[in-house]
């Protein structure tokens, strides 16, 4: 009718393990050693590709012709899905002895017989948490033979695992190996597999990325853009429920690819440069918590995975606020608008939420409800930046209130948290959005007009520092260790010198009482003896006159205070109990130079606009 051959027969949602004149459904992704790899094309070069296989499908002579280049695993002519075989490596470079034979084997030299107990351990605290890994590759690494595993995915697990070394009862009795040295052998071991990669190429770098310490900020940041790229190319961004595939395969695509999207959102937030996954350009669904945990699941095993659901949401909605963050030029009125619209999302997801205290230790819920408080932070300075290309002062105001409101949460969220939470699971992004908050934190506080105010805010700070310092000693949170590194000194000297500030206001304001006292006093002396005081100084300025009456009694001396006559000058706000001070200008106590990057920058204004607003 088209002119199109006729389509070929669909295959039955019930026979998706099969493909075509019910063989074996295709799998796409060989071992990382076969020497092709499967790669999706573009759509519209999809479409043509399909087209062609059509008619060349209704002149073979036999079924048992030789395997073609392409692969179609999806016949929906609206929406072909196409493969292309390739080399998976370039020509003329050899394997060698294998990605990651040499870097495990010293991994594993280090882990002597405690092998099995570093990989329980990964089992017990990294993957419930982040289900990446299909059961298939999960039972051989838990009952082998592990040397079908590919080897810089041991590596990783050996590097998740040995982070929790002390939760053994085991090898708590041993020395614990270096963890800066095993993730360097991992991340090598990693870098090696992508000259010729795989689906596991893409998990090892998930579990590099999420690997605590994270220590490395230019690693991380340049390892991600490489592993969207190569995730992309290999299609995982495409929802693959309908495709002509097993339902294993179907699902450890999805599991990988929000171990991707995650990685590249939330080291958007923490990294601060423009996500590579745009919202639009993919097409996975949300797993589900069925899908992910086996039937005999522990309750803390599901209540993980249950975070990890909804941490996914979150991710979702990132990626679209992170959309709004680095937006060149936009329109205000309409910025404007779907920043409400970003707010209203984000209030039913968190309605959506399980109770944070309904949720037991172990199952991740402070790493979710902290990455919860950073996504308010970031949209509400999103919202301070709309308020400012809106050029309304009133809704600057408000929405700087917010932003000081957001801060101040996610710094009380870590107050109360206990050691039970501090050795939860944690994503190594909370480092750096730790970080961002204190930074807020201080700015909103050395801003502020109210001398009490900041004072309280000061002591939340000086608080936050020692609360995560201890957790840091105590709990090894790792987490901490780069905000006290950048803030705690910060904290510390702009704190004092607020206190200081703060002293020398309340001394002027007893001062300033002092002299009104007097001032009364002197009003209920005769006019002739306020004449005299003023008339007769001596040397240092004290007025002296004759007594009152027949000018024989002793002389008197009235002294006044030295008021200060610098801007610093402060009166008591009536009835509040707090000083406001004007004089406090961050410029005249604090060198911006300790920082290593521009203060201004801690408001995101896009390059040309002038930031003027003041708190208040």
């Amino acid at each position: 009718m088209d002119g199109r051959p006729a389509k070929r027969a669909r295959v039955a949602s019930g026979d998706a393990a099969t493909g075509d004149h019910g063989l074996p459904a295709r799998t796409l992704q060989k071992a990382g050693t076969a020497p092709s790899a499967s790669i999706m094309l573009a759509p519209h070069v999809a479409e043509d590709v399909d087209i062609l296989q059509r008619h060349i499908s209704q002149h073979r002579t036999s079924e048992g012709e030789d395997p073609q280049s392409y692969q179609t695993v999806s016949r929906d002519m609206r929406n072909p899905i196409v493969y292309l075989s390739v080399p998976r490596q370039r020509t003329g470079l050899h394997p060698g002895i294998g990605p990651g034979k040499e870097q495990l084997e010293i991994i594993e030299h280090l882990m002597g017989p405690f092998k099995r107990e570093v990989i329980d351990l990964y089992f017990q605290y990294i993957h419930p948490h982040l289900p990446i890994l299909d059961d298939e590759t999960c039972a051989l690494i838990r009952h082998g033979p592990v040397e079908q595993v590919p080897k810089n995915l041991m590596c990783c697990i050996y590097g998740h695992g040995a982070l929790q070394w002390m939760d053994s009862d085991t090898l708590k009795l041993h020395p614990r190996p270096d963890h800066h040295y095993l993730w360097n052998k991992a991340i090598s071991a990693v870098l090696e597999d992508f000259l010729s990669p795989s689906l596991a190429t893409i998990s090892s770098a998930v579990l590099d990325q999420i690997g605590r310490p994270s220590v490395s900020i230019m690693n991380n940041a340049t390892l991600c853009g490489r592993n969207v790229a190569l995730a992309q190319t290999f299609g995982l961004h495409r929802d693959p429920s309908k495709w002509d595939m097993s339902e294993d395969e179907k699902l450890s695509r999805k599991r990988i690819w929000w171990g991707v999207l995650i990685t590249d959102y939330w080291s958007s937030i923490a990294y601060g440069a423009p996500p590579h996954i745009h919202k639009g350009f993919y097409d996975v669904p949300l797993p589900s918590v069925s899908a992910l945990i086996p039937a005999k699941a522990s309750p803390i095993h599901r209540h993980a995975t249950t975070c990890f659901v909804h941490l996914c949401a979150l991710t979702e909605l990132l990626g679209d606020i992170l959309s709004l963050v680095h937006r060149l030029k936009p329109d205000p009125a309409d910025f404007y608008r779907t920043i409400e619209a970003r707010r209203t999302s984000l209030t039913d997801l968190e309605s959506s939420l399980p109770d944070f205290d309904s949720l037991p230790p172990g199952s991740g819920s402070s790493n979710l409800y902290f990455c919860l408080l950073s996504v308010k932070l970031l949209l509400s300075r999103v919202a301070l930046r709309a308020a400012v290309l809106l050029n309304d002062t009133n809704l600057e105001k408000l929405r700087l209130d917010e932003v000081r409101t957001a801060a101040s949460s996610l710094l009380d969220f870590v107050l109360s948290l206990r050691e039970p939470q501090f050795q939860d699971f944690w994503l190594p992004y909370a480092t750096y959005l730790l970080v961002n908050a204190v930074m807020v934190s201080l700015r909103c506080t050395v801003e502020n007009a109210h001398a009490g105010v900041r004072q309280a805010e000061f002591k939340r700070l000086q608080a936050v520092m020692a609360h995560i310092q201890h957790a840091h000693d105590h709990y090894d949170w790792d987490i901490a260790k780069y905000c006290l590194e950048r803030c705690k000194d910060s904290v510390t000297k702009i704190a004092s010198y607020a206190t200081r500030d703060a002293n020398a206001a309340a001394a002027a304001g007893m001062g300033m009482q002092h002299a009104n006292a007097q001032a009364t006093d002197a009003e209920q002396l005769p006019t002739s003896v306020i004449r005299d005081m003023r008339v007769h100084p001596d040397s240092h300025g004290h007025s002296h006159g004759d007594g009152v009456g027949n000018g024989n009694e002793a002389n008197t001396t009235h002294s006044g205070p030295n008021l200060p006559t610098t801007a610093g000058a402060v009166a008591p706000i009536g009835g509040t109990g707090l000083i406001e001070d004007n004089g406090f200008a961050l410029a005249e106590f604090f060198d911006p130079n300790a920082f290593d990057f521009s203060w201004e920058a801690l408001w995101d204004t896009p390059a040309g606009m002038t930031f003027t607003t003041e708190f208040s």
